[in-house]
């Protein structure tokens, strides 16, 4: 019921904010990074970092004098990796999810040029993929996610950041997202996954850095 209430109003909003309001394009990097209590991965911070990228777009409306809702659709990528200590050798395994994803953010304007982001956002998963780094070669595997659950493939976050206005047609947003549910840790050798979205202790934070154009 959340999940579908919060695309009624996002997609209510979408359409009268185009007839009426600035909207505009985005495109930018994305980096993500799990931490749990599992001991079955350590879960490096820094080194499970790995670089994708979001593209969608856009609309803003202006509430008042500082307060701005902007919500967005797009279609983001991002992974996590991680170091495999088997029984012959060591190896990295990235695990990368293919989403889409509709935000609804406010801005709060400090000064003319810097806002304050916070807000939500869903995360709807359409595809897993996960790459083994060997020694000599590369193992790409795609998970059949069909016998997943709708339920199972959204994620909701809490997002907040930060939006620099450069010059009157483009914005820079840094973006930190929180997952709000827990993941689980996955076999990587039975289920060719890291994270499963089995509940357990994992969560999954973003850092994305992404170029706007208004228009």
């Amino acid at each position: 019921i959340l999940v579908r209430s919060l695309f009624v109003i996002l997609l209510s909003l979408l359409s009268y904010n185009l007839l009426c309001q600035e909207y505009g394009l985005k495109l930018g990097v994305t980096t993500a990074t799990p931490t749990g209590n599992n001991d079955a991965y350590d879960f490096d911070f820094l080194k499970s970092f790995s670089l994708s990228y979001q593209a969608g777009f856009f609309v803003v409306f202006d509430f008042s004098d500082v307060v701005i809702l902007k919500p967005q659709l797009l279609y983001r990528e991002y992974g996590i990796t991680q170091e495999i200590d088997d029984t012959i050798a060591s190896y990295d395994v990235e695990q990368k999810h293919s989403t889409f994803s509709g935000d609804l953010n406010f801005n709060i304007e400090l000064t003319n040029s810097l806002s304050v982001i916070f807000g939500m956002g869903l995360d709807y998963i359409f595809g897993i993929k996960t790459s083994k780094y060997f020694s000599q070669q590369t193992e790409i595997v795609k998970l059949d996610l069909n016998h997943m659950k709708v339920e199972e493939r959204v994620d909701p976050f809490a997002n907040v950041g930060l939006c620099f206005k450069i010059g009157s047609s483009f914005l820079l947003d840094l973006e930190y997202r929180h997952l709000l549910d827990n993941w689980g840790t996955a076999d990587i050798f039975t289920e060719n996954q890291l994270l499963n979205s089995e509940n357990g202790s994992v969560k999954l934070h973003m850092i994305n850095l992404s170029l706007a154009l208004l228009f």
